[in-house]
């Protein structure tokens, strides 16, 4: 429809790679299969763990501006467009509605889930004077279909009582693979909602550690979540000596901004860090020290900018550093870890000191938490840092799991 409108009209497509409302093809599919068995559009969304719009338009007012389009009309029937649009500067002097004339049994529900869940305009009177017509389709008989599908029906035989529905029914005529993509779809993980350990212990397992050893080693970023009856929340953890203006620049897009370094009490001390105040009230016991910044000497500016941060946190490893290399208060925020590591404290401090001593580098890693892309104004947490992680190549692993790997190698049970 809206093709055949820009051929009469004229007009433009902007063509943003995001299929499925931004899931992806794949998740799509899975999301179909829990429609087809009764779910609407935006509750399969939901249930596998994605908003149910996860579209992202960030890059659309570029596009205009190179194209010197000051203003537009947008063929939609969607007010968040409207809404994300505006909210990046884009001025939207109305909409063109794209309408279907009538109904069918086939697409009504998810109509009317958009008019009712999504809040879709231009609808009109379309909706409302399809239904009694479909009512002799018999479209409201979906629901019970699936009942019947999926109830199991109690048969007495000579085995006993037997427990049998339609969908056994389907598996037993082959449709093996469609039964499967069902069960998928709703098989509910433990880890969508937060960290839990198995019975070995681990979370993600045993390979998640000596993967993210590998890259702390290497220099890379890795992403650490912790308990989900903790925070729940995911951390960025590189060892300080590997830190770079790139790395830094990579933390703060995606993160509080709020870049810690997780150094041995020892050191601190050596380093005149004390703590931030007397009275420790952070919920965890975060032990926060007085915050630093690299000297003049070393080049320093501003001390905020990535290539100052990459700097301080340099110093903050560097066995040669001493007091008088950091001017106070700063920019970097030194945290003293629990001696024991995650077996004493199930922090991210104490995980960013323990990975950089297990990948073989001086014991002080930095640290800072990830903000939702989905929700900016909140933490990332699962099951959206296990998608943040595979979109962005991080390694991701938990504080569960560094624990137990720490007892399976040093060969204790605390």
């Amino acid at each position: 429809m809206s093709l055949s409108y820009i051929q009469k009209n004229g007009g433009m497509i902007i063509y943003l790679q995001q299929e499925g409302r931004g899931i992806g093809l794949a998740n799509k599919v899975a999301a179909y299969a829990l429609q087809d068995v009764g779910m609407d559009t935006v509750d399969a969304n939901l249930h596998l763990g994605f908003p149910e719009d996860s579209r992202q338009y960030g890059v659309v007012p570029s596009i205009l501006n190179d194209l010197n389009i000051a203003s537009i009309q947008l063929i939609t029937n969607n007010p968040r467009k409207v809404e994300r649009l505006n909210a990046l500067g884009i001025n939207i002097e109305g909409t063109i509605p794209m309408v279907v004339q009538k109904a069918n049994q086939h697409n009504i529900k998810y109509l009317q889930t958009k008019q009712d869940r999504m809040n879709h305009k231009n609808f009109g009177s379309m909706l409302a004077s399809n239904l009694e017509s479909l009512k002799d389709e018999n479209i409201f008989s979906v629901d019970e279909t699936i009942r019947k599908i999926m109830i199991p029906t109690v048969i007495e035989s000579d085995m006993g009582i037997v427990k049998s529905s339609i969908a056994d029914k389907y598996v037993n005529d082959g449709e093996e693979m469609a039964a499967a993509a069902i069960t998928s779809a709703l098989y509910v993980d433990d880890r969508d909602i937060g960290v839990t350990a198995n019975e070995d212990g681990y979370c993600f397992g045993r390979e998640s550690v000596e993967k993210a050893i590998d890259a702390v080693g290497k220099g890379e970023i890795v992403v650490v979540v912790d308990d989900m009856n903790r925070e729940n929340e995911g951390d960025f953890i590189m060892a300080a000596e590997k830190a770079t203006p790139e790395t830094m620049a990579t933390i703060v897009r995606y993160s509080s901004g709020v870049i810690c370094v997780g150094m041995e009490g020892k050191r601190m001390d050596e380093l005149g860090l004390p703590a931030m105040t007397t009275t420790n009230e952070d919920p965890k016991g975060t032990a926060f020290s007085v915050t630093v910044d690299a000297t003049e000497k070393h080049g320093i500016t501003t001390g905020i900018s990535a290539y100052d941060r990459a700097k301080t946190i340099k110093l903050l490893s560097k066995a040669s550093s001493t007091a008088k290399d950091f001017v106070r208060p700063g920019h970097i925020f030194p945290l003293r870890a629990k001696e024991g590591g995650v077996l004493a404290r199930d922090g991210h401090t104490e995980a960013a000191v323990d990975l950089s001593k297990l990948a073989g580098c001086d014991p002080s890693g930095v640290l800072c938490e990830i903000v939702s892309e989905d929700n900016p104004v909140e933490m990332a947490r699962l099951p959206e840092l296990i998608r943040f992680s595979q979109k962005h190549g991080f390694v991701l692993t938990s504080i569960v799991d560094i624990a137990q790997y720490r007892r399976d190698t040093e060969g204790t049970s605390s």
